[in-house]
């Protein structure tokens, strides 16, 4: 490649999948800090303020028992907004969907999975584009 060769362009794929893990506790919240288990919804939303208030803060809410094969939702400041991810389960992988919300319907999102595991409105999450 010579010193005016044009870069190479970097390509997206949705197409990854990771590593379904177990969640050894009934709630694990993550973040930079490090992780709380047996978190309470409070917990939770400190948490989800932090992130509002600062874009360099992250939030993963984790959860042992599922029954809509969403392991996960995270969530972190994005030039458009909030964006949150899900982590959902299928033949022992798990892919990741997004969106970009408001920090209100962030927090809605992280209440309905706390309590019950579930995410309505899937059917608006896109697969997460990853640099190849």
């Amino acid at each position: 490649m010579g010193l005016f060769s044009p870069k190479p362009k970097k390509q997206t794929t949705t197409d990854i999948a990771f590593r379904t893990e177990p969640c050894l506790s009934p709630t694990v919240l993550g973040s930079q800090d490090g992780e709380l288990h047996n978190v309470s919804w409070q917990q939770v939303e400190d948490g989800l303020e932090d992130v509002f208030d600062d874009s360099n803060q992250f939030l993963v809410l984790t959860l042992q028992k599922i029954k809509h094969n969403i392991r996960y939702v995270q969530t972190t400041q994005c030039d458009d907004g909030i964006v949150v991810q899900l982590g959902v389960e299928n033949n022992n992988t798990t892919e990741l969907v997004e969106k970009i919300c408001s920090e209100q319907e962030c927090i809605d999102i992280f209440r309905e999975f706390y309590s019950s595991s579930a995410v309505k409105n899937l059917q608006d999450y896109t697969p997460v584009k990853f640099f190849v």
